[in-house]
């Protein structure tokens, strides 16, 4: 008589078992990931305060916290600003860390 390991009948009694129950159907799921919007920079800091022409270049006099800025088109407003137009209604910016615009309204143009 031949005595076969026991873990083999085991094996082998569950792979025949699980075939003839059901079919086998795997579970489906969806990975999910943490949602990322996209990032926004923080509000303006500046305060409009006027407006200055000297030699035909624009300039508007902006505050930032205590301190005044007198900007044109191309200047840096700190290290994270700068100026990218001028026009007679609003000033656009260019918020440096994520490279994004932003533009302000100026008082009293309609």
């Amino acid at each position: 008589m031949v005595k076969k390991p026991l873990w083999l009948a085991l094996a082998l009694a569950f792979c025949l078992d699980a075939g003839a129950a059901d079919s086998f159907a795997p579970a489906a799921f969806a990975p999910t990931f943490p949602s990322r919007s996209p990032a926004t920079p923080p509000p303006l800091p500046f305060r409009y305060v006027g407006r200055l022409s000297q030699n035909g270049k624009q300039e508007v006099l902006l505050m930032r916290g205590e301190r005044l800025f007198s900007l044109a088109a191309g200047d840096k407003a700190g290290d994270d600003y700068v100026v990218d137009r001028v026009g007679d209604s609003s000033i656009s910016f260019t918020y440096l860390p994520l490279k994004t615009k932003q533009h302000m309204d100026l008082p009293g143009v309609n």
